[in-house]
């Protein structure tokens, strides 16, 4: 296809992608090879040593990493951090992939506004097999609500490397949640810019995937999800202010909500009404 860029195509895109060698990797390889932006290197971090050979690298600038030992989901992240030469860098893990125009949109809007080092899109959620949920990851940049969850699908953000010299870089006691520290730490140093456009697409089910159908559980003392909150809520808790920390719960007020009970006591109201089972004024 032809590569038409919104921007300076003299812009180097890292794009890393860990990988434990499974079959979706073939769709995320070509979702790169997709990209209407044309200035991309691929920096692909063979996180659990696999036989890559079935997959087609020959069509990318690419630099395979091979580590001595396997990686963790945090250490991988670093490896590509660490042998990328991009002036921005995104995250494309195996099993997810992106749109064609996503670089291309992403980077067009940091170069237009110039006050941000990162921009994230809108992400869709699929099914294991890649089909769409119904579920779509669109939450404007608040920096409080990103105190209290992650609304950041990894793959659907690209970021300046300046934030590399600023030190942001995975912390590697975290498996669970490394790329919701992350992004903390991009919050630090810079606002992100959001764009609702769909180009981003995120597999549920991979080895990453932090969904449950009881929300409950990422409060269970005993759960994962509980432990690995509680182990990020340590570790930021001496950073965050008392004025922050009051911003993040305001946050978790949902004026919409409390607006559809409302409506639904005046609904209920009138029915009763109307059945003479509530004593009119």
């Amino acid at each position: 296809m032809s590569k038409e860029n919104c921007t300076d195509s003299n812009i180097l895109v890292s794009i890393i992608c860990r990988t434990i060698g499974r079959e979706e990797l073939s769709q995320a390889l070509n979702s790169i090879a997709d990209q209407s932006y044309a200035h991309i290197e691929l920096i692909l971090v063979n996180a659990s040593r696999a036989n890559l050979d079935q997959f087609d690298l020959g069509r990318f600038n690419a630099v395979v990493v091979n580590p001595e030992s396997t990686l963790n989901r945090s250490g991988a992240a670093n490896a590509g951090l660490d042998a990328s030469n991009g002036d921005y860098l995104m995250f494309l893990d195996d099993d997810d992939w992106i749109a064609s125009n996503h670089v291309n949109n992403l980077l067009s809007i940091i170069d237009s506004q110039q006050s941000s080092l990162a921009a994230y899109s809108a992400c869709v959620k699929t099914t294991a097999d890649g089909k769409d949920t119904g579920t779509v990851f669109d939450q404007y940049f608040d920096p409080f609500v990103l105190m209290r969850d992650n609304y950041i699908p990894i793959n659907s953000a690209l970021f300046s490397r300046v934030l590399l010299k600023m030190g942001c870089r995975f912390d590697e006691s975290f498996d669970i949640y490394e790329d919701w520290d992350f992004w903390l730490q991009v919050s630090e140093n810079t606002s992100f810019i959001h764009s609702d456009e769909r180009t981003a697409f995120y597999r549920a089910g991979g080895d990453s995937d932090t969904a449950t159908n009881d929300d409950g559980e990422r409060f269970q003392t005993e759960h994962r999800l509980g432990k690995a909150r509680a182990a990020l809520f340590n570790k930021w808790k001496g950073k965050w202010g008392g004025e922050a920390i009051n911003q993040m719960l305001k946050s978790a007020i949902r004026p919409d909500l409390a607006k559809k009970v409302s409506e639904l006591a005046n609904r209920l109201e009138e029915e009763l009404k109307k059945s003479n089972l509530l004593e009119t004024v």
